[in-house]
């Protein structure tokens, strides 16, 4: 098991948000090239922290920062903060909770320092008991709600959160959510969207068209390809209640084909924003229907981030924007020594929240840790998932790398961004 560390962890972060959300959909700026890399050392975050040698090193500076305070270069607050980890422990997704309860245990050890404090609360897998345990939290003096994870949940500690003012970092994906002091950590499908369309126009897949339900999801979907300079070719929508998708994916090929011989269509590359079981029987659908890897380029978001996909060939060669697997390697492999088992995906996520929320309690003097000038800074805050930082509509901005679907597992086949470039809106 995992030993406390208390040390010492200075770093600068950055966030800046903007926009809006309104009626279920996302009306803000996009962030314009989420894919460009960045080298330059001022704009960087802090990555040091993820590697086993550099913990160390800062494990020894926190030990020499406890016997000479006024050490220069280092930053000392005595103030006690304690912020609240709200997960359903018991009850139907008591198994995620309990992974992400874990995986925010290590970054707590990672990173954590003896003037912060972690409470986990829980919500009993309901909107009440997240109700509940956010008021627990808020009268027991808590600075920060980090979860729930539920869009349900998040709704019902909302009201919580702006009666005490504690900002909350939320772990749904339910965009519609953030703002004023909610911040939505979830994995957000703007910036995917925009940066794998990006990369395809790039690289041949100039003609772009979507086959995708009719849900919110896609509606977000199909507006930020807008937004990120790529018009659709063609685009044609079904219920997402359709089981059997035959006859609309029959009339979207039989619509959509130039030629016979050689086949081909009016796109190049095509965009389905499903993920799972929903995708691998829409490929075998589309295959029958003449529409393959092999003449057309398939395009995904994150929910294609599932390794079920990379035993389907009717996949293989396809294209999406996700974390970059590689720092998420070694998170797996100490979450596995210390736990005796594989966590849950959004583990990470309850990892990072922790860990951003232990450095800013850990350099925040006598001041507020979490105002909102602090979580404001630009240069953002690097992560298990790679980078990340926040926009005033308190959405998630997250440097992406692009992965293509192979045999035994997606591949970097275009590198995150190392940094952020301008101020993000």
């Amino acid at each position: 098991m995992f030993k406390p560390v208390q040390f010492l962890f200075a770093v600068a972060f950055a966030l800046t948000l903007s926009g809006c959300v309104s009626n279920g959909t996302y009306s803000g700026n996009m962030p314009g090239n989420t894919g460009v890399v960045s080298n330059d050392p001022n704009a960087m975050p802090n990555l040091g922290w993820q590697t086993a040698g550099d913990r160390r090193d800062l494990a020894q500076q926190s030990a020499a920062a406890s016997h000479d305070p006024n050490r220069p270069g280092l930053v000392v607050s005595a103030k006690k903060v304690k912020v609240a980890l709200l997960l359903p422990l018991s009850g139907k997704n008591a198994d995620l909770g309990q992974s992400m309860l874990k995986a925010a245990q290590m970054a707590l050890f990672d990173v954590g320092s003896a003037n912060f404090e972690m409470v986990p609360k829980d919500t009993k897998s309901t909107p009440a008991g997240a109700s509940l345990a956010a008021q627990e939290a808020a009268n027991s003096g808590a600075s920060m709600f980090l979860g729930p994870i539920f869009a349900e949940d998040v709704r019902a500690v909302k009201p919580v959160s702006a009666a005490n003012n504690i900002p909350m970092m939320a772990f749904t994906t339910d965009w519609t959510l953030g703002g004023g002091d909610t911040y939505i950590m979830g994995f957000l499908p703007f910036a995917q969207v925009a940066r794998v369309a990006q990369y395809a126009r790039a690289h041949g897949g100039d003609r772009v068209a979507v086959f995708a339900p009719t849900t919110p999801y896609c509606d977000a979907v199909i507006g930020t390809l807008n937004r990120a300079g790529v018009s659709a070719v063609k685009i044609q929508r079904y219920s997402p209640q359709q089981a059997d998708l035959t006859s609309a994916v029959a009339s979207f090929a039989a619509s959509s084909k130039v030629s016979a011989a050689p086949l081909s269509y009016t796109f190049n590359a095509l965009m389905m924003p499903v993920g799972g079981e929903s995708m691998r029987s829409l490929a075998s659908v589309l295959s029958a229907n003449g529409i393959n890897n092999r003449n057309t380029r398939f395009l995904g978001t994150g929910l294609w981030d599932d390794t079920a996909l990379s035993g389907d060939p009717s996949v293989y060669g396809g294209w999406f924007a996700a974390p970059d697997p590689a720092s998420r390697r070694d998170f797996e492999r100490r979450y596995s020594e210390n736990y005796g088992g594989a966590p849950l995906r959004l583990s990470s996520l309850a990892y990072d929240a922790t860990a951003l929320a232990a450095v800013l309690a850990r350099t925040a003097g006598n001041g507020n840790a979490y105002s909102r000038d602090r979580l404001m800074n630009q240069r953002g805050f690097a992560g298990i998932d790679g980078i990340f930082r926040f926009r005033g509509d308190g959405l998630s901005e997250r440097g992406l790398a692009v992965l293509e679907i192979r045999s035994g597992g997606a591949r970097v086949i275009d590198p995150a961004p190392t940094a952020f470039l301008g101020s993000g809106s």
